[in-house]
């Protein structure tokens, strides 16, 4: 047996990995971040999915289509898609990484997104990963952008390279929560700006980030994408928020 792999498992045997969400010990494979218990209560978008937007339908029996806001107005990324619902044990888990700092459950979150199967978007085919930037003031605050951690975890499973510098948020916008969906586009429009057109012109790239609620932050980072010449955008959220489905 290696040294490494010896060390690994006399620190599980003394310091056994515990739940993300109610810290307990488990018995969970090496690979798991949440207890069977905690596991059963996290909510898979693996049902019904607009085929654009990703928005879950609940309960319904229908294949895939789209919802309402899709139909309505396209948005200019061809396809998001998500792991969770936003709610219950996952956020949680997200709040801990986020406003916690603790980068440790970030790097287990992004580990499960990097092996989540999503339907209809395959992150090989794409050229390129572009975490969704922070301004650099929440940066500095937070000390990491939790959007390339993601991110880092999409490229090592896929061997897909990240381009973190080519986006910056170069406007300090209010928080998205609580506004409503034309809201939440007026706040974000324009905050965006692309260091140069040559990182993304022709290329396949796909925006990570954790949460989507109405798809404004992303639609505003996948238009500037689409001007500066890249051939398609699609993204890759850790969770979104799923409360009103349409059609």
């Amino acid at each position: 047996m290696k040294p490494n792999v010896w060390l690994t498992g006399l620190v599980d045997v003394l310091f056994p990995p515990a739940c993300l969400s109610c810290g307990g010990i488990p018995e969970i494979a090496p690979d798991d971040v949440f207890c069977s218990r905690c596991r059963d209560e996290l909510v898979f978008l693996d049902g019904s999915l607009c085929t654009v937007c990703g928005l879950p339908f609940p309960d319904s029996p229908a294949p895939d289509h789209l919802c309402a806001n899709c139909i309505e107005k396209a948005p200019p990324y061809s396809i998001a898609r998500s792991v969770f619902s936003y709610e219950g044990k996952i956020l949680e888990a997200i709040h801990q990484f986020k406003y916690a700092l603790n980068l440790a459950v970030g790097q287990a979150l992004a580990g499960w997104m990097a092996k989540y199967p999503f339907r209809g978007l395959h992150p090989e085919t794409f050229d390129l990963l572009i975490p969704v930037p922070l301004h650099i003031k929440r940066l500095r605050q937070r000390g990491f952008n939790q959007a390339l951690i993601l991110a880092k975890g999409l490229s090592g499973a896929y061997d897909v390279d990240i381009n973190f510098r080519c986006l910056s948020r170069r406007r300090e916008t209010l928080t998205q929560t609580g506004l409503t969906r034309n809201q939440r586009q007026e706040n974000v429009r324009g905050a965006f700006a692309l260091k140069s057109e040559k990182d993304v012109a022709g290329k396949r790239i796909l925006l990570i980030d954790d949460v989507l609620t109405t798809g404004a932050t992303i639609g505003e980072c996948a238009r500037l994408l689409l001007k500066a010449g890249a051939a398609d955008v699609g993204a890759v959220t850790l969770a979104r928020v799923a409360d009103k489905p349409m059609i």
